[in-house]
């Protein structure tokens, strides 16, 4: 007794494709990948779900900093340009006093 592979020459329905035979060897592959995948672990993903959320942290704190450094560097050299072309009134002054 023979068995017939559907994809076989001797096959009279469909004719014979050897790509089918590897993407049916591919798909036997993944499936043997899949199962042989640890479960995910709760805690493990817990863990990294709070690292991933610190260094989020992290980054949104240094582009703060950045940014604010950038900002105060900014008024620092358009008071330098002002106190080199000579000028006098670069700073304003608050003359209102608290005390009143």
């Amino acid at each position: 007794m023979t068995i017939e592979h559907p994809h076989t020459p001797d096959h009279k329905d469909a004719p014979y494709h050897k790509d089918a035979d590897v993407i049916a060897f591919k798909e036997i592959q993944a499936k043997a990948r899949r199962a042989a995948r640890p479960k995910p672990d709760p805690e493990a993903d817990r863990a990294r779900n709070r690292s991933n959320v610190a260094a989020l942290v992290f980054a949104v704190i240094l582009i703060v900093v950045g940014w604010l450094l950038i900002q105060k560097l900014g008024a620092n050299g358009r008071m330098e340009d002002c106190l080199m072309s000579g000028r006098t009134n670069c700073a304003p002054i608050n003359t209102t006093s608290g005390d009143n």
